[in-house]
């Protein structure tokens, strides 16, 4: 028997000679037990000998030593030895308890444990075969989150068909209800015996293993330790740790977001140099490496949402971008918008600093479509309780979004009655994609698009992931200081692709579109990217270009654009309807009716002809104004009057006003309204 065997001896199974008294030799005198003559530290010494046999041997000596130990009953034997027995176990516990913390990457395992190649075993007795508790796994050290919470077992194995699993191994499932640590371990792949006390001694040998190595848990993908080292999904590590660094619970499909084959240089150039001369391609495959760098350059999260008819080539371009990451195709790294803002928010988290790839605007939900957006682009999930009241962790992510879609985000919120909020169409913006042959100009001697398209599909599937692995390695040893000073740089050319007048949001957009040939710029520089020098920059111009000549306003503020266009849809559809046309009277200049017999159903104000300098004037209820202009819209009535003033479009009588007072044919007092110019 080892010393410290784990599990709890019981005493030989009684015999019916147990029960009974010790014989005595027949003699005139009865004789004195042997034990009368030994003292108390022989007989503990005699004691101890016997619990250090075999079973077998201990149950053959048992009769003759009972008497010469002084004992009248052979059960009282029994009793002595299995104690000291127990005795035996716990100072070899207790050894194990005083020995130094093992070193890195040692594991101590608690008395009676054994590692086998086959497996994990538990010393069950002198004649007992050791009692088999699991499959071959490792215990790669101690885990913990960041905030030293959430402690467990760092655990490795293989499954049955050799797909390996890291699994950190919460320690609150050795103090749950016994079956729920088999359950997880199963259910991974790790076969776990059933019968119930080795399951007992496997959840005790885990609880007690002492390990060496420590391992920080990450809850997400991304950089960690403050940009030294970059984790992937897949547990690879690129960069320096002061530990090792693991997902903590990671998605069950985390790993397809990051999923490699073939070779760099295959994707370079059956993947990356197709698009030289194909801006819309170059654009999303430079967008595939601006994740990584937000952190690095002090910038927030977005991205851009490609839109246009389909068979433009749209979801194609993301895919090349996706490429960089990984296979670039549902159930792999490719997502869509068919989802619940949960969802949405898990997705995003798990990738973390990367690419996020949205694919199918129309199969989103309506009415989630704006607080999807902005959620997204914002980089925080929704804040929420636990069952004890106490708030959850946060889900957060900075992951760079490449979205496609026949329809623009906002055209989308509205169908569901959402208007897009500002922020979300700055950070998220709609990029228009124009006709596929205008796209794809280069074919890169294919004799059609679809022919250029087919092959690159085929690329893609034999090489990706290796080229984001590539970029991170030469990231995680650049210069701080020229990175901003290249990012710099580039942001200074774009700004003066501006007027000077341009609105705020509109240089934030093109602060964007900077980043993004900052990241091609940089991949091409470092050898990640196949292409001449300036290719990634060139793309990135030219889809700024597009994108300030399809934007309503231009280089102006989008939202005032959304302001005029949104008033001047409601005169045309209700302006010769639901206005009571008004003219000058020829004696006193007072307003009537042009056309009294004329009936105006659900009036929405009145329209003075030839009003202010030959031009008609359109008189707007203010709840008119609110409901009906503005409401559908979601647009601020406030804010919409006061650009109308300062377009000059809107008359006013006061400067802390934007309502005029006039009096009207058919109400008996002063009225006001909204003075809008037909000029509008």
């Amino acid at each position: 028997m080892m010393d410290g065997t784990m599990p709890r001896e019981m005493p030989a199974s009684p015999q019916p000679e147990d029960m009974e008294a010790v014989p005595h030799c027949e003699a005139a005198d009865p004789p004195q037990a042997d034990g009368g003559q030994m003292t108390a530290e022989e007989r503990q010494a005699a004691i101890a000998d016997l619990a250090a046999l075999p079973r077998a041997e201990y149950a053959a000596r048992r009769k003759d030593t009972a008497l010469t130990l002084g004992f009248t009953r052979m059960s009282d034997l029994d009793k002595a030895v299995a104690a000291e027995r127990a005795r035996r176990r716990a100072e070899a516990e207790a050894e194990a308890r005083r020995r130094p913390d093992p070193g890195p990457g040692e594991v101590i395992w608690p008395p009676g444990i054994m590692v086998r190649p086959e497996g994990l075993y538990a010393d069950a007795g002198e004649d007992a075969p050791p009692l088999w508790l699991a499959a071959p796994f490792e215990v790669m050290g101690e885990a913990r989150n960041g905030a030293n919470e959430g402690w467990g077992l760092y655990l490795r194995w293989r499954d049955r068909d050799g797909y390996p699993h890291l699994w950190p191994m919460p320690a609150r499932l050795l103090m749950t209800e016994p079956g729920a640590l088999e359950a997880e371990l199963a259910d991974r792949g790790l076969r776990v015996s059933a019968d119930p006390a080795a399951r007992l001694h496997l959840r005790k040998a885990l609880a007690e293993v002492r390990a060496g190595s420590r391992v920080r848990l990450a809850h997400r993908a991304g950089w960690q330790e403050a940009g030294t080292a970059f984790l992937l999904p897949d547990g690879t590590v690129i960069g320096t740790t002061a530990e090792a660094v693991a997902l903590d619970n990671p998605a069950e499909d985390a790993a397809r977001l990051c999923a490699t084959a073939g070779t760099l240089a295959g994707w370079q150039a059956e993947v990356a140099a197709l698009a030289v001369g194909n801006a819309l391609a170059a654009f999303c495959l430079s967008a595939a490496f601006v994740g990584p760098l937000l952190l690095p350059l002090g910038e927030t999260g977005g991205g851009f949402h490609l839109t246009g008819d389909s068979k433009r080539g749209k979801t194609t371009a993301a895919q090349l971008g996706l490429s960089a990451w990984g296979l670039p195709y549902k159930g792999a790294a490719l997502r869509d918008w068919n989802g619940t803002a949960n969802a949405f928010e898990a997705t995003a988290e798990a990738c973390g600093d990367m690419l996020l790839t949205l694919d199918e605007l129309h199969q989103a939900n309506p009415a989630e479509v704006a607080r999807v957006a902005y959620m997204l682009a914002d980089g925080a999930g929704k804040g929420r309780l636990d069952r004890n009241a106490a708030a959850r962790r946060r889900r957060t992510w900075r992951c760079f979004i490449l979205s496609t879609g026949e329809h623009d985000l906002a055209t989308a919120a509205q169908r569901g009655g959402q208007r897009l909020p500002a922020g979300a169409d700055v950070r998220l913006p709609s990029l228009p994609v124009p006709e596929a042959a205008e796209a794809w100009p280069k074919l890169h001697g294919r004799a059609s698009l679809q022919a250029l398209w087919a092959d690159l599909h085929r690329s893609m599937r034999a090489h990706h992931g290796e080229a984001a692995r590539a970029f991170l390695a030469h990231l995680t040893k650049a210069d701080a200081a020229e990175l901003h000073a290249t990012a710099a740089a580039m942001r200074d050319r774009f700004a003066a692709m501006l007027p000077k007048d341009a609105d705020p949001q509109v240089r934030e957009v093109a602060r964007r579109f900077a980043l993004v040939a900052t990241a091609g710029a940089l991949a091409t520089a470092w050898g990640v990217l196949p292409w001449p020098e300036g290719e990634a920059e060139e793309a990135a111009r030219a889809m700024l270009a597009a994108w300030l000549r399809r934007r309503p306003g231009g280089a102006g503020s989008g939202e005032r654009a959304a302001h005029l266009e949104r008033v001047r849809l409601f005169l045309v559809q209700h302006g010769a309807s639901r206005f009571t046309a008004l003219v000058r009277k020829a004696a006193d200049s007072s307003w009537t009716e042009a056309d009294p017999d004329r009936p105006v159903v659900n009036r929405a104000g009145w329209r003075r002809l030839r009003a202010n300098e030959g031009r008609d004037e359109y008189l707007i209820a203010p709840e008119v104004w609110r409901a009906e202009v503005c409401a559908p819209a979601g647009l601020d009535p406030t804010a919409t009057a006061r650009t109308l003033a300062e377009a000059g479009f809107l008359r006013r009588e006061m400067p802390d006003r934007l309502a005029v007072k006039e009096r009207v044919p058919g109400l008996v007092n002063p009225a006001r309204f909204y003075a809008v110019s037909a000029a509008l």
